[in-house]
């Protein structure tokens, strides 16, 4: 369905109130295209004066003194070119680099459901050459239009004064160009949609391949995934070639009808010189006049394109805006408590929203309710698909509960402030996430200012220095795209060290060794242990080895906490957890 609000007014509106931010800049490009406007509407004079007064005098001072006149004109046009094209650059590139950071923030601002059910590739396609397409807007030959207009009005007063009987006759034309413009602007527009769109799902093919390179070439599926690449690419030509062919016809009947125009005045501007009702400057003046009446709908018509596809690109840019985070601070968020008596799960219930009108929703969590008191440790063990990594999404408030209360020391989880109540959980989980740069970069990312003395206090604590000390670059070795040049476990070491710098009182670990061989996850065990050592801690494990020394034990199944109590306890029991854990064992 079309959106409503994608129009070519509210387009300009939402890129020219980044560029409203600096006014005075342009205010003075404006008055800068209207000098330069004025300028070209008094050169056709020179050529007038010369031919109607100083050609029949033979007087070559007087031709000297109107070309020097001339060429001084020239200069000083050329001067208001450059200045009026450097700072129309200035502001261009300023305001699509305010409407690129906007995007950006709101798009990193979103739920987490928004960039579950989004796709990488398109979300980059619209924060680089979707915002790029709308630079155009504000280009020195887009913004050139605004002098041109200048221009159309004071020539068309000027040639309906000189001779009204060419004006209205070359003014019929102007009709003809609409029509054409308006049949052919749907067309590429809607050509240049598809385009779009096909160059997204290029974008996303080719993100998928780079991430998943491992699996594509351990199943030798190549040539499905190139077949596919090529699908898309093939896509995206025929769209970009049927736009090009609307533009290829459309640009000669414009430049037709331009020809049309001239051929009117020539035959009219004859007539009335034959009739002595016109001078030969004056017809040579006249057709220089109509060059610029002409101009504005010419310079329209090239820019069609561009307009086009801004257009196209502002509608994905506005789907991408109109979309409102949901998880947001309350009207009086308070901070994150004192914390030191416990987190409270109440009859906690979550389904996750269907991603399609195909899909059915899924219940995560049913009547979920449990306890963690201060300083102590809670275990959540069950099958995939059971609502344990939900429970810590819940508790990082990722995503909000659909009824019940989540709770720390009492304050309700919604009326605490997100970044308060993030900045106190410090999470731990199977999949680290790295970013590209050295070892001390992944450390104290989102700790700032963290001193050497700090790094290598939690780097000890982690078990890091044992592998870091031996690199010729230490600290400053770089870790490669979402950490490539480091094993499961040197990763897993630095996400801890991570998590003990952030200092955090709540601690989950989110089966952070489920990943790891029986070796690794020894040796990193010490490290786990000094993390959650006097923290409050819930820890989520696939191997029931590692949760004997929870001070309690919740067993989840089908989203249902099904049973709870020490290992000891649930050995005893004889339930599901002891199926659990024979199970592992056998």
């Amino acid at each position: 369905m079309k959106n409503k609000e994608v129009t070519t007014l509210n387009m300009f509106r939402y890129v020219f109130s980044s560029v409203l931010k600096n006014r005075l800049l342009l205010i003075v490009n404006i008055l800068a295209l209207m000098l330069i406007s004025a300028f070209q509407f008094v050169m056709p004079q020179f050529t007038q004066y010369i031919i109607d007064k100083v050609i029949p005098k033979s007087d070559f001072h007087l031709l000297f003194r109107a070309v020097a006149l001339l060429l001084i004109a020239a200069i000083i046009l050329g001067l208001l070119n450059y200045f009026s094209t450097y700072y129309m650059g200035v502001m261009s590139q300023n305001a699509i680099t305010t409407l690129r950071n906007e995007l950006y923030k709101h798009i990193i601002n979103q739920d987490t459901y928004f960039f579950e059910s989004s796709k990488t590739g398109d979300l980059m396609v619209r924060l680089t050459s979707d915002i790029n397409n709308l630079q155009s807007l504000i280009s020195p030959n887009m913004l050139s239009m605004i002098g041109n207009m200048f221009t159309f009005v004071g020539v068309l007063i000027f040639i309906v004064f000189v001779n009204w009987q060419m004006a209205l006759a070359v003014s019929l034309t102007f009709p003809l160009m609409f029509i054409i413009y308006r049949v052919f602007r749907t067309r590429i527009r809607t050509s240049f949609m598809n385009a779009r769109t096909a160059q997204s799902k290029m974008s996303n093919q080719m993100q998928n391949t780079l991430t998943q390179i491992d699996l594509i070439k351990g199943y030798t599926a190549e040539e499905t995934e190139q077949n596919r690449f090529s699908r898309y690419a093939n896509e995206n030509r025929d769209y970009t070639i049927n736009a090009t062919w609307n533009q290829a016809v459309f640009s000669p009947l414009i430049d037709f009808v331009n020809y049309l125009g001239t051929g009117i005045i020539l035959s009219l501007g004859a007539y009335f010189v034959i009739k002595k009702q016109l001078t030969v400057g004056q017809l040579v003046a006249y057709i220089s006049y109509v060059a610029l009446l002409q101009s504005p709908i010419q310079s329209f018509t090239r820019l069609l394109n561009q307009l086009q596809q801004s257009l196209v690109s502002y509608g994905r840019i506005i789907d991408v805006r109109s979309v409102k985070a949901t998880i947001v601070d309350a009207p009086q968020a308070v901070l994150f408590p004192e914390f030191h008596d416990k987190i409270k799960f109440e009859h906690v219930n979550f389904t996750y929203p269907a991603k399609s009108n195909n899909e059915h929703n899924l219940v995560a969590v049913q009547d979920v309710s449990f306890e963690i008191p201060h300083g102590q440790t809670i275990a959540l063990v069950g099958h995939s698909g059971a609502g344990k990594s939900t429970i810590v999404k819940l508790m990082d408030r990722l995503y909000d509960v659909n009824s019940g209360i989540i709770s720390f020391d009492g304050v309700p989880i919604d009326q605490i402030s997100l970044n308060s109540l993030r900045q106190n959980i410090a999470i731990v989980s199977q999949d680290v996430d790295l970013v590209d740069g050295t070892i001390r970069d992944n450390i104290e990312y989102g700790t700032a200012n963290a001193t050497d003395e700090q790094i290598n206090h939690v780097a000890k604590l982690a078990d890091i220095t044992n592998f870091v000390s031996p690199l010729p670059d230490g600290f400053e070795t770089q870790v490669g795209e979402r950490g490539m040049r480091l094993s499961g476990g040197q990763k897993q070491r630095i996400a801890i060290a991570r998590a003990l710098l952030k200092n955090a009182p709540i601690i989950i670990l989110d089966e952070a060794t489920s990943a790891l061989d029986n070796e690794s996850e020894k040796a990193i065990q010490h490290a786990m242990d000094n993390l959650i050592e006097d923290r409050t801690s819930l820890v989520i494990a696939h191997r029931l080895s590692t949760v004997h020394n929870a001070n309690t034990i919740l067993a989840m199944d089908h989203g249902e906490i099904v049973e709870r109590g020490t290992h000891e306890e649930l050995i005893d029991k004889n339930g599901y957890y002891r199926q659990l854990y024979d199970a592992q064992f056998d």
